[in-house]
């Protein structure tokens, strides 16, 4: 028996909300029955960020009974379904699920195809802001002291829809990864969400508290999200060749999309002034635009694979605080136009890109993301592609919060310029 039932949607950051509505649900089967998947709930849009202003704000919320979920890890028997956001009984351009949802329609459903991705998002587990260990890769208790607390987040994910395919300790002091099995991508975002609250509140009911900012420790790797990408046409993984660890000649377009548009996805991907601090030399983040098989140091890498029913590629510039859902609109537009416009891989590399002089970098051809957040957004105003795929309202609101993110750091004055500047 369910009590309550979250509808949950998120605002232009990706963040998760939620109205909570009374229920009297017995199962998660039948479910749908229930009045509440056909009334919904009212929202205030003008208190979203990216939604509605205040004189015309009322925004309506209808549950999608095929996104429900249990969440085991509340106190009272609790289950939540993500919605579609109407406005005047119409989709609500300002809705990035909805967006991504009529995105996929568009340059993949019509033509018979199916994106899957395989998100990999990191955290950093904390109490009083510290991380909890002092572990590295892989390591095992003692060294990775929350290992017994990690290792029971797959459960409650798993109730929740969620697949997990590895869990481990990351490179990063007190930092954690919980791999999800790749599925289509609407599902996809919905899990990566649900993902982050649950690790969240998870954390919470022990007393720490875990945090997916890309960097939060100037010292340390940061935290990825890095996305693993193939097309399907039913059964048929449209990516795959012959040969082991190759992509098709498809799946090489679809990663010359990326590419092309690589400097204006950034901003998408990676969206916060943190974002490119994580975006360093030195820290496995990638930095350049390029791309190889296996080597870490490229922005788009084909991993090691022997059977070609997994064959794809990983995008390694997303991090933990885009909105998934405007990430991966801006990815299938990327990599269909690439697919349309039958674009050529620059030529791999094979070296460790960090290690190479500007020069050698400028001989191969290799350009660099945009180094801060108004580069990108200026790089962002320049792709229509993207643009065109976001949609007009999401565009505009996303430019004009994000410039405004700019100024807002820009202003700041911090312990380093004190420390650097208070004798001159």
């Amino acid at each position: 028996m369910f009590s309550v039932l979250e509808i949950r949607f998120v605002d232009i950051h990706g963040k998760l909300k939620a109205m909570n509505v009374p229920v009297n649900i017995h199962d998660l089967q039948t479910a749908q029955s229930d009045p509440i998947f056909a009334e919904g709930a009212n929202i205030d849009g003008s208190s979203i960020a990216g939604f509605t202003p205040l004189e015309n704000s009322d925004l309506h919320l209808i549950p999608e009974a095929d996104s429900i979920i249990e969440l085991s890890y509340t106190e009272e028997p609790k289950i939540a379904a993500m919605c579609e956001v109407r406005q005047h009984n119409k989709i609500f351009v300002g809705d990035t699920r909805s967006r991504l949802k009529a995105i996929i329609d568009e340059k993949l459903t019509s033509r018979g195809w199916t994106l899957k991705v395989g998100p990999e998002p990191e955290f950093f587990l904390l109490k009083d802001n510290k991380p909890v260990d002092t572990g590295e890769y892989a390591d095992i208790f003692p060294n990775a002291i929350a290992e017994g607390v990690i290792k029971r987040f797959p459960s409650h994910l798993e109730k929740a829809g969620i697949t997990c395919k590895v869990h481990h300790h990351e490179v990063g002091s007190g930092q954690y990864e919980i791999e999800i099995k790749h599925s289509e991508v609407l599902h996809a975002a919905d899990s990566i969400v649900t993902y982050k609250a649950i690790v969240r509140a998870l954390a919470a009911k022990i007393g720490y508290s875990a945090t997916f900012m890309p960097k939060p420790f100037g010292d340390a790797n940061g935290n990825g999200m890095h996305f693993h990408l193939s097309l399907w046409e039913g059964e048929d993984n449209l990516f795959a060749t012959e040969n082991p660890s190759e992509v098709s000649t498809m799946g090489q377009q679809f990663m010359a999309g990326i590419l092309d548009h690589a400097e204006a996805l950034t901003v998408i991907v990676a969206p916060t002034v943190n974002s490119f601090k994580r975006l360093v030399p030195g820290f496995e983040a990638p930095v350049y635009v390029a791309w190889a098989p296996l080597n870490r140091s490229a922005l788009c890498r084909v991993p090691m694979f022997q059977d070609p029913y997994t064959a794809r590629f990983e995008y390694r510039c997303p991090d933990p605080s885009t909105n998934p859902y405007l990430a991966l609109t801006a990815v299938i537009a990327a990599g269909v136009d690439g697919i349309d416009r039958k674009l050529d891989l620059p030529p791999l590399v094979k070296s460790n890109i960090f290690k190479l002089t500007s020069e050698e970098r400028d001989k191969l051809g290799i350009k660099t993301l945009p180094g801060n957040l108004f580069q990108a957004l200026t790089c962002l105003e320049n792709d229509r592609v993207i643009q065109e795929a976001m949609g007009i309202h999401i565009f505009n609101h996303f430019l004009k919060i994000k410039k405004n993110e700019w100024l807002q750091y820009s202003t700041q004055v911090t312990d380093w310029d004190w420390k650097e500047y208070i004798d001159i």
